[in-house]
């Protein structure tokens, strides 16, 4: 057979149904046509080239598998830039497929495929000879699992015609492992917990994919801590007394109360990132004891007094043997108990609603659109001054929660969730946007078209760039200057074939809630006819700037 008909027999054997997003050209367009056709392959064609390497990306989040994406050479790769660093840089496993021109003199479209890669941070396989081509193949599936990184793959155009065997060398399957923390560290920890006098839990994804919810609930109890959680990790002790809520700079009041007292902080599996601690600012003053599976993520963002590899789960079991060891019990103390008093008289939805005037107050639209989403919802937000608004007032279920701001770009979060609408066709995947976010990303909607996918996108139009009208103010400038007048983005998007509805007031609001509802209730049916956009006009002058709970 030739090279391009192994190339899409590969990746049928590899992705059985799993789809594989991409654009085709010339390097590309002779093995994908033979995986549609032949083989019988998924394949979820995007409109622009970073679209397909995002939709990849949001699939293998959500999926917790390997996102796989192709594009064609030169300009279709460089496209991919932003989208594949942002990857990169939330250890995404994804394999894209791309090819070298052809090897002629001053060829118009040539880039350094390798060094490309090495910009973003992505690591780099080429296919050497026809005969190694599906050795590499199977190389760079493996390390992308292994390393939980981007692989760009280059498979050199002239070598597609050429015949080849199909011969796939058998490579270690992928199954993740638990890492259990060094017994001298678990003493450390213990010995540091026990001696604290205001301990602090605070657990992230990690805590959540490693399924250690309860062990972390039970040490935490048994040292007499409050427990809170990363953005990510979020609603994992959901209902609990001692739940303070998200640490850092989204804290409620009391959180952020208990943050400011707290000697001993304990982070398991959560990245106490600048955004969670305010630039590590909150940590400053504080004993730190941080566990994660990844060493690189130890001591990343500011200085900890103990680093402990393992998972969250492994650790906070292991923590719990120890104490059991020597004698530990839960505290007889008032503090969990005052905390738990405090929970209860705290307003989750501490707010003054300014809906009025042709404008919604887009904290509103997050806490009524949140109450009607099945359980169980992806929900994916873009990023910029609109999350402030949406974060705090949303309750995803532990682990469904996620948003493609690790490279700090907006535009990001169409693209990405269709790619997470692609996992699971019977929820609705809601992405939260802002107009700015959403105008980069809007082309992508086609995309859901055309897979009927079941994708609910809520825009928070203020109609202007929410950062720079906050940083115009700080540099003594007006910040109408950030001001954008955009054409309706509901409508635009009807253009696209997706349902729009513009929201300008309450009943409006309550309106496109209940239609929400249906649309729910019809994916999980027969399956939805094309996405559906609710553009949510909000008043620039209005939004909010910090959390506003407690």
């Amino acid at each position: 057979m030739k090279l391009h008909e192994a190339i899409a027999r590969f990746l049928a054997d590899e992705r059985g149904t799993q789809p594989v997003f991409g654009l085709m050209g010339d390097a590309n367009l002779a093995f994908l046509g033979d995986y549609i056709e032949r083989e019988g392959g998924t394949y979820v064609p995007a409109v622009g080239e970073n679209g397909a390497v995002l939709m990849a990306y949001g699939y293998a989040r959500a999926s917790r598998s390997l996102g796989v994406a192709t594009v064609t050479h030169g300009p279709a790769l460089t496209n991919t830039l932003t989208g594949l660093t942002e990857a990169v840089r939330a250890q995404t496993p994804l394999v894209l497929l791309t090819g070298d021109t052809p090897d002629v003199h001053e060829f118009f479209q040539h880039t350094d495929i390798q060094g490309f890669a090495q910009h973003a941070g992505a690591l780099f396989e080429r296919v050497r000879s026809a005969g190694t081509a599906l050795s590499t193949l199977a190389k760079a599936f493996t390390r992308a699992r292994f390393e939980s990184r981007p692989v760009v793959v280059d498979i050199p155009l002239p070598l597609m015609s050429a015949d080849v065997d199909y011969e796939v060398p058998t490579w270690p399957s992928f199954a993740p492992q638990r890492i259990r923390p060094d017994s001298d560290c678990v003493e450390s920890a213990a010995a540091m917990l026990l001696a604290a006098k205001r301990p602090l839990v605070v657990a992230g994804l990690g805590a959540v994919r490693t399924g250690a919810s309860d062990a972390v609930l039970e040490l935490a109890r048994l040292i007499d801590a409050p427990v809170m959680t990363s953005l990510l990790g979020r609603e994992l002790f959901s209902g609990q007394p001692e739940n303070l809520g998200i640490f850092g700079t989204l804290s409620s009041r009391l959180g952020a109360d208990h943050i400011g007292q707290s000697d001993v902080v304990l982070a398991l599996g959560a990245s106490l990132n600048n955004w969670q601690t305010d630039s590590y600012r909150l940590l400053a003053d504080k004993r730190v004891i941080q566990v994660d599976s990844d060493p690189e993520a130890l001591a990343k963002y500011g200085p900890i007094s103990l680093g402990v590899v393992a998972d969250a789960g492994a650790a906070a079991e292991d923590l719990l043997e120890i104490l059991r060891e020597v004698g530990q019990e839960p505290s007889e103390s008032r503090r969990l108990a005052d905390i738990a008093e405090a929970n209860a008289g705290e307003d989750r939805e501490h707010f003054t609603s300014t809906t009025g005037g042709g404008y919604v107050d887009a904290r509103e639209a997050a806490v009524e659109i949140d109450r009607v989403l099945p359980p169980g919802t992806r929900q994916l937000t873009d990023v910029g001054r609109f999350t402030v608004s949406v974060w705090p007032h949303i309750t995803p279920s532990p682990g469904t929660m996620d948003y493609p701001g690790y490279f700090g770009s907006i535009g990001l979060g169409i693209g990405a969730g269709v790619g997470v609408a692609s996992v699971d066709q019977t929820l609705p995947t809601v992405v939260w946007v802002g107009d700015g976010g959403a105008m980069q990303g809007l082309v992508e909607i086609t995309t859901a078209v055309r897979q009927s996918l079941p994708l609910i996108i809520i825009v928070i139009n203020d109609g202007c760039y929410g950062a720079e009208y906050l940083k115009l103010i700080d540099v003594g400038a007006k910040p109408e200057n950030a001001f954008m007048t955009w054409p309706s983005i509901s409508r635009a998007a009807e253009g696209l074939g997706a349902e729009g509805i513009r929201v300008t007031d309450r009943e409006q609001l309550t309106a496109a809630v209940a239609r929400m509802a249906e649309y729910s209730a019809e994916a999980a049916g027969d399956g939805v006819a094309c996405p559906l956009v609710i553009e949510v006009i909000a008043d620039p002058h209005q939004m909010a700037n910090e959390a506003s709970v407690g």
